[in-house]
């Protein structure tokens, strides 16, 4: 069934939720206990247990402002509803930014945990072939239309949910209980440092959100999806680190625990188990970022913030094959370069860019009659105390996040303000 925009409804609530956990679930569940370990110690479990409480009152916002909305947009559409063009557009800028650049850094990640298995792939002219070559064949495939797109996403969701799913089961009898003392070795002063680390292997459930356009029933799909994906991320993490924690010494800095604990639970067989969950776990993330990242570009091209060309939608496959297009060229060239790795500081700020004008929005659009496109539905609990409560956290975490990194993520929407007034300018030209 095709949207007002053309698009078509082809995503069903079980693809959705796939989305959810390809944007959530990549490799940071494997390598960032060793580095919590270092800093907490078990402790680190009750940080990971704040950031993931923290991303399920940002996830409930989210629910709450995407049960308005039928278009496709996210987090760019609710803030330019909320608080007009001008903050609308910043929130657009920074997710496009970091989309590209996040697809960019995990196609090359992706050729570093495939180099486990083939060597030659993860350097050289080979590396930067295979990870441009695996992003042409992504974004090949979504030009067809997000059904099948959305089925390769589903697809790698199962694929990485099982290599997790069997460390689990095998280290739960396993488990030493003196593992887990002394508790908090360092003390509770990192707790914030640490949450703030363990809170970006939670973060990417808002990509579900971006194309609600292409969901069937999107006031119902997404407070449903979110709340699922939160569900399942949130006990899978917990698991994996105690199961971690309970039969790994050496776990304080260890580059890769997971994989160390498999080893020494299964041997060989678990070593390479573990480093495919990985592989697979990372492919899957770019089908996600593939599908999802060019309805950011296309839904800022629709509403003229950027130029309208790219938001042509292919009447046969009903696919924005220009935004896929543009947004393939600018991440496959970033790939090729590798400067992605100086832009990455971008994506703290570009993160909490689309957290707080979310939780805000709640309180903002609630105040506002005929907001909805179709219905309110989800509402959130206790009026106004669990927003405030979660931008309160956010800020929390911003204020003990590195300075350079803060610098960097406001050079850059300083930089979206020339981009906006040139787009106001094209638009009052064609008007």
């Amino acid at each position: 069934m095709p949207a007002a925009d053309g698009l078509r409804r082809d995503l069903t609530l079980s693809a959705v939720v796939a989305l959810g956990i390809n944007g959530v679930i990549g490799q940071g569940i494997f390598l960032l206990p060793g580095l919590a370990a270092a800093r907490m110690g078990p402790a680190s479990l009750v940080a990971l247990a704040l950031g993931g409480l923290l991303c399920v009152l940002i996830a409930l916002c989210f629910a709450e402002v995407g049960a308005r909305f039928s278009s496709t947009g996210g987090a760019y559409v609710y803030a330019r509803e909320a608080y007009g063009d001008f903050v609308g557009f910043e929130v657009g800028w920074m997710t496009c930014a970091v989309a590209v650049i996040s697809w960019a850094a995990l196609a090359n990640g992706f050729t570093q945990v495939l180099g486990h298995f083939v060597p030659a792939v993860a350097e050289g002219v080979v590396q930067k072939a295979t990870a441009v070559g695996l992003m042409t064949a992504l974004m090949a495939i979504n030009l067809l239309g997000a059904k099948l797109g959305a089925a390769v996403s589903t697809a790698f969701s199962i694929a990485k949910l099982v290599p997790i799913a069997l460390f689990v089961a095998w280290g739960l009898t396993a488990i030493e209980p003196a593992q887990y003392t002394p508790f908090a070795p360092q003390g509770w002063a990192p707790l914030a440092e640490t949450t703030l680390l363990l809170l970006y292997a939670f973060v990417g459930f808002e990509t579900l959100v971006v194309p609600a356009g292409e969901m069937a029933n999107p006031q119902r799909s997404v407070p449903i999806a979110l709340g699922l994906v939160m569900a399942i991320v949130s006990v899978t993490y917990l698991a994996v680190l105690g199961v971690s924690f309970g039969t790994l010494a050496e776990i304080a800095g260890h580059a890769n625990p997971v994989a160390a604990a498999s080893a020494q639970l299964m041997g060989p067989v678990g070593a390479t188990l573990i480093a495919g969950g990985i592989a697979v776990s990372v492919l899957g993330t770019n089908a996600g970022a593939a599908l999802v990242s060019p309805r950011r570009f296309y839904a800022l091209a629709e509403r003229g913030d950027l130029p309208r060309y790219f938001a042509h939608v292919d009447p046969r496959s009903g696919a924005p094959i220009r935004a896929i297009v543009l947004t393939w060229a600018l991440a496959a060239g970033l790939a090729l370069t590798g400067s992605f790795k100086e832009l990455a500081v971008l994506g703290v700020m570009a993160r909490f860019c689309q957290y707080i004008p979310t939780c805000l929005a709640v309180l903002v659009l609630r105040r506002r009659a005929g907001t909805a496109e179709g219905g309110e539905g989800f509402r959130l609990p206790l009026g106004p105390v669990l927003p405030l409560v979660t931008v309160g956290l956010c800020v929390w975490l911003l204020a003990n996040s590195p300075t350079d990194r803060l610098l960097a993520g406001a050079v850059a929407l300083a930089a979206g303000v020339p981009v906006y007034a040139l787009s106001r300018w094209a638009r009052a030209r064609a008007a």
